[in-house]
């Protein structure tokens, strides 16, 4: 009985396995439904090729415990279920009470298999499945709980591309995006490019205008002015013009002044020397 009692011992997992899907189909996906014995669902991933079912129940992670006359070539219990006080493990499982063996393609529907669990070799990306059946026919037997589909690979997320320093590149206005207003104490556009420049010719000083002429002797009265003398003497009010010369009209209008005058100074003192008797 000893060594009767040895030969039912759980075997240790072969490998840890991984939890969840296999990610790829270079794995194989175990389910292990124990909602007859009043547990969930288990799925675990069998990374690499499997040579048997057995073989990919225990690279999965999980511990197999056979029968005492057949060994691991009927699995009686996973991880401990049923317990030892339900199911003594000595003989074949009763029909009523035992591990039903699934399988199937990424994206299928499970099948109750054919094989044993030592003559099934499990393709890579297939799903292998084991669910508790109680109190039920190879007929109505319950499926595993979970679908036999891998998730779909995230899809890879593009973003703009960053300039460095991390600053946002500008975005130039489209034609449904209105044009960004100019900041205010913004320059505007320079009046060299809206109006020609005029240049103004340079300001020429302006000869005081004669206001009469010089008072005649012992009297407050101007002088009268003879003929061709001052008071015939044209005045010119457009001081900014020039002389195609070179010289502008002002100057020469006052050197033309000053000589008027002084020839009218001189002839009234020669009439002054006239008129005086004691001269």
């Amino acid at each position: 009985m000893a060594v009767a009692a040895a030969l039912v011992v759980p075997s240790p997992a072969r490998a840890a396995g991984t939890a969840g899907p296999c990610p790829d189909a270079s794995g194989v996906t175990v389910v292990v439904d124990f909602n007859e014995l009043g547990g969930g669902t288990v799925v675990r991933c069998a990374p690499g090729a499997q040579a048997t079912g057995l073989a990919a129940l225990k690279n999965a992670g999980f511990s197999v415990t056979g029968t005492l006359r057949w060994g691991e070539g009927f699995v009686c219990r996973v991880e401990g279920k049923p317990s030892v006080a339900t199911e003594k493990c000595v003989d074949t499982p009763p029909a009523n009470a035992y591990w039903s063996y699934w399988h199937a393609d990424n994206g299928g529907s499970w099948r109750y298999s054919d094989k044993g669990v030592l003559n099934r070799r499990p393709p890579a990306g297939s799903f292998e499945g084991w669910s508790f059946s109680r109190d039920r026919s190879p007929d109505d037997a319950p499926r595993p709980g979970v679908a036999p589909t891998r998730p779909a690979p995230p899809r890879p997320t593009t973003s703009p591309p960053v300039p460095p320093g991390g600053a946002t590149p500008p975005v130039p206005p489209g034609p449904s995006q209105p044009g960004r207003p100019v900041p205010t104490g913004a320059p505007g556009p320079s009046a060299a490019t809206t109006a020609p420049a005029t240049a103004s010719a340079p300001a020429t000083p302006t000869a005081p205008a004669p206001t009469g002429l010089p008072a005649a002797p012992g009297t407050g009265e101007p002088a009268a002015a003879p003929p061709g003398g001052p008071a015939d003497a044209p005045v010119t009010t457009d001081v900014a013009a020039r002389h195609d010369d070179g010289l502008p009209l002002g100057t020469v209008a006052g050197v033309l002044l000053l000589v008027a005058l002084a020839g009218g100074g001189i002839l009234a003192a020669r009439r002054r020397r006239a008129t005086d008797p004691d001269g």
